[in-house]
């Protein structure tokens, strides 16, 4: 990829290799992702999957002993779909992103770009279940 053609890009994209799950219809497949922005994600697969078709992916990132994320559910279109030696690489636009889904996904790649440790994106949430004065089990 050109530089020129990186900088028209409105999200950056990462290279990451996650174990997805994908749902087309009533089957799912096995995928894993190439790369990932903000926008949608490259998936590499044993199957092709039709340009325009809706889909749906099933995320979920690991941290080693640090545990993993809840599975992320999002909805995408597939923009397209090549051969690539034996396997199919798939480009998918993320779609119907409500605020909690977008919310999920902008920690997600906060994870991936470093901006967000794991533990660092529910800490606040946790500060505020402790400081609660009607929680009977806050120490």
């Amino acid at each position: 990829m050109t530089k020129e053609y990186a900088k028209r890009r409105e999200h950056p994209r990462y290279n990451v290799d996650i174990q997805v799950t994908v749902i087309v219809g009533d089957s799912k497949l096995a995928a894993r992702t190439r790369d990932m922005s903000r926008a949608g994600l490259c998936l590499i697969a044993d199957q092709p999957i039709e340009g325009d078709t809706e889909i749906s992916v099933d995320l979920v990132l690991t941290f080693g002993d640090a545990g993993a994320t809840e599975p992320l559910k999002l909805f995408g279109r597939v923009a397209w779909c090549t051969a690539l030696f034996g396997s199919y690489q798939i480009g998918v636009k993320f779609v119907k992103l409500d605020s909690d889904r977008a919310r999920y996904l902008d920690m997600f790649v906060g994870f991936l770009d470093g901006t967000l440790a794991p533990g660092d994106a529910f800490s606040g949430e946790e500060e505020a279940l402790a400081a609660d004065p009607d929680d009977p089990f806050a120490a």
